[in-house]
């Protein structure tokens, strides 16, 4: 079995690339060059980062694109201007195109996953999904922030389409969709609900059919995550008949890539 031969000073020294290959050694004792191993679903910075209601960010990073089956790394920061629709949920992606790597934003979805949760554009795996942002009524951006894979909104948050859940009074278990704030990529929600009655339990349920959360006390506000389902949707019913109502929003979400 060959092993990686580290650091021997008789070799001349190249410029790294994104296929470079390293030196083994091999069973025999002898010397033998092979590819470096690269994890089909590497990602490594490549961080969205809001600029205004006609730009968005993406900071240098590096990833796995399945077309060219290389890692490609974006050496500094693109800000791009896409032209924007209303209402419309845009898709970054790290392109490869021959020796060239840029980004790009686009309304194309990313496929289903190709390795563990890494996604290519769909139709085009030159293309490797970063991650994803909307627009208003407007076609603005709606304001967010980044960290990780964790995005959060800083944007007014009570009105709709963040308001996903406006007076609710069912006793019945009905679906509440928020496919309008948390992408398809997402499956878990940050949310903030408030029942307004004082004695009947609201419950919520996540994307198994399980109770997850509880709101009994009128008074204040509940923030939580959840688990939602692939359709980007959440379950729930007050206890009995209420004389209150239910209102849940959508802060932020975490996502998959």
């Amino acid at each position: 079995m060959a092993n990686i031969k580290y650091a021997d000073p008789s070799y001349t020294d190249i410029p790294p690339t994104d296929d470079d290959k390293v030196m083994f050694r091999t069973a025999a004792g002898g010397d033998a060059r092979g590819s470096i191993v690269q994890p089909k679903g590497y990602i490594d910075g490549l961080k969205m980062v809001y600029v205004s209601g006609t730009q968005v960010q993406l900071t240098p990073g590096a990833a796995y694109v399945p077309g060219p089956k290389r890692i490609a790394e974006l050496a500094s920061a693109v800000t791009l201007t896409p032209s924007l629709a209303a209402n419309t949920w845009y898709h970054s992606y790290l392109t490869v195109s021959g020796s060239t790597v840029g980004v790009e934003a686009v309304t194309t979805a990313p496929a289903s996953p190709y390795s563990g949760t890494a996604r290519a554009k769909t139709g085009d795996t030159s293309r490797r999904y970063i991650g994803s942002f909307r627009t208003d009524a407007a076609g603005a951006i709606y304001n967010f922030r980044q960290s990780g894979t964790d995005i959060y909104y800083l944007a007014n948050i009570f009105p709709a389409p963040f308001q996903v859940l406006a007076n609710g009074s069912a006793s019945t278990a009905t679906s509440v969709s928020c496919a309008s704030v948390v992408p398809e990529t997402a499956r878990i929600a940050v949310l903030i609900a408030t029942n307004s009655d004082p004695s009947v339990r609201a419950d919520l349920w996540n994307s198994e059919g399980v109770m997850s959360m509880l709101f009994i006390n009128g008074t204040n506000s509940n923030q939580a995550r959840m688990a939602l389902n692939a359709s980007q949707a959440l379950i729930y019913a007050f206890a009995s008949t209420p004389s209150g109502v239910l209102n849940i929003r959508v802060s932020g979400y975490q996502y998959e890539r």
